[in-house]
C-alpha cells in the first residue's frame, strides 16, 4: 500500500516467509474504504463474500491490511475521532487439497 501514512498486515503463521506454491493466497487483493462515524458507535462493517468455492464451502483470510493514508489520519485528527475512514484489503486462501486413496 505505497503512499499510506499507518498500516497494520495481519497474516497466517509463516505466511510470508513460506512461499511454497501450496501455501500462496487463493485470491487477488480486494480493497475497500470503511467508514466510522461517534468514536466507532455508528460504523460500516465488512462482510466477506468473495471467500468461498461455487459449493458454498467458505475458505479462509490469509492476509488482511488495514491503514489510513496521510489525508483519512488528518481527517480523523481534525474531527476528533467524529469520522474515521480506513481502508481495508484482503485475500482468501486456497482451498485444501483433496488428497486419499481411491479403492
Amino acid at each position: 500500500m505505497p503512499g499510506r501514512a499507518s498500516t497494520l498486515h495481519v497474516y497466517q503463521d509463516l505466511g510470508l516467509a513460506d512461499s511454497q506454491p501450496q501455501n500462496m493466497p487463493g485470491t487477488e487483493w480486494k480493497t475497500r474504504n470503511l467508514n466510522s462515524f461517534l468514536w466507532g458507535l455508528i460504523r460500516q462493517d465488512l462482510p466477506v463474500v468473495n471467500c468461498r468455492l461455487s459449493n458454498g464451502q467458505r475458505l479462509g483470510i490469509e492476509e488482511i491490511r488495514i491503514g489510513r493514508s496521510k489525508l483519512q489520519m488528518l481527517v480523523t485528527v481534525l474531527t476528533l475521532g467524529l469520522w474515521a475512514p480506513l481502508q481495508i484489503s484482503w485475500r482468501c486462501c486456497r482451498p485444501v487439497p483433496q488428497s486419499g486413496r481411491l479403492d
